[in-house]
């Protein structure tokens, strides 16, 4: 059954979390179409990668490390399972490559002193004539913990790439306590999914999105903050108009290619710079045209420093 997106996002209700782990506001999303287990954390270091495209390299890896420590405290102080784990018990599945700049076992380390184990998946997307596929070309489950809890962070759209992975992971072990999957950029229809694999294993789900449950658009890759179906607060969406005001608060992607943005820092920016100049030529609302002037000259600024010669960059950090 095809569910709503704007339907889930109308009966849902948010509710506040009291938690002493993080200092990040963290909310449970209460609908019947959801995991019990979802939760919104309003992390201001994945806010700032939402609201700034062109932020790329080491800032990007820097702002995504943060945010998943706001995940690994907030799953933590919510997750019975976690709590009663050890560090050996605890293992990260990494979907290569773009997940690689979550960072989560840099972030495990921040809150606990220590790494977690890592299993490594190359998953590719693609889009067929019945929709989006994911294939996994690479598995390497050595490191994987007996009786582990399972610890996922990547973008998720529609949700097939992470079915695939969860599912793999389980082919690989039987006694799995409990999933645990983060992303920066999540996308409702994911969500639905997972409520869906959830149901049909054993092991419990939790679900954690950094500040809002994007509503997906029907080429199963773009999550706009104003989509009819995005699930956030009023202040978070408040602040996202104000950075792009509503026209581009519509009709653009909350994150981009997150893969590019991670590997190929200069290609993002020039995809990013020219998009600006294409919107620029027809688009005729001021408030829209000053945000997108505000987003090319800052991205022209990144491609100026990418494209700087490493002598000067050293001269920088001296």
């Amino acid at each position: 059954m095809v569910i709503d997106q704007e339907t889930v996002r109308k009966t849902a209700r948010i509710e506040e979390v009291p938690s002493k782990a993080t200092t990040s506001r963290v909310l449970r999303i209460d609908s019947e179409y959801l995991l019990p287990s979802t939760y919104i954390i309003e992390s201001p270091s994945a806010l700032q990668i939402l609201l700034e495209p062109w932020m790329v390299g080491a800032r990007l890896a820097h702002f995504a490390r943060d945010s998943s420590v706001d995940f690994i405290r907030a799953a933590f102080d919510l997750v019975p399972e976690f709590q009663d784990s050890s560090l050996s018990s605890v293992t990260e599945i990494v979907p290569l490559a773009g997940a690689l700049y979550y960072s989560m076992a840099e972030a495990v380390e921040c809150v606990f002193g220590e790494t977690i184990s890592r299993c490594f998946i190359g998953a590719r997307r693609h889009l067929t004539p019945t929709g989006w596929k994911t294939d996994l070309s690479y598995k390497n489950f050595e490191a994987l913990s007996p009786s582990p809890v399972i610890i996922i962070g990547d973008t998720i759209a529609t949700g097939g790439t992470i079915e695939s992975i969860i599912e793999a992971t389980l082919s690989q072990a039987s006694d799995v306590r409990a999933i645990l999957v983060y992303s920066i950029a999540g996308g409702l229809k994911g969500a639905l999914r997972l409520k869906d694999l959830a149901d049909k294993i054993d092991p419990p789900i939790y679900t954690f999105y950094s500040n809002a449950i994007f509503g997906v658009e029907a080429n199963g890759t773009d999550m706009p903050w104003l989509h009819p179906g995005t699930i956030v607060t009023a202040e978070t969406k408040r602040k996202a108009e104000e950075v792009y005001g509503s026209e581009l608060a519509r009709r653009w992607c909350c994150i981009w290619d997150w893969g590019d943005r991670a590997k190929h820092p200069l290609k993002h920016l020039e995809e990013l710079r020219e998009r600006c100049d294409i919107e620029l030529i027809s688009i005729e609302n001021g408030k829209t045209r000053r945000v997108l002037n505000t987003i090319k000259a800052e991205t022209v600024s990144a491609i100026e420093q990418w494209r700087s010669p490493l002598s000067a960059s050293a001269k920088r950090s001296v």
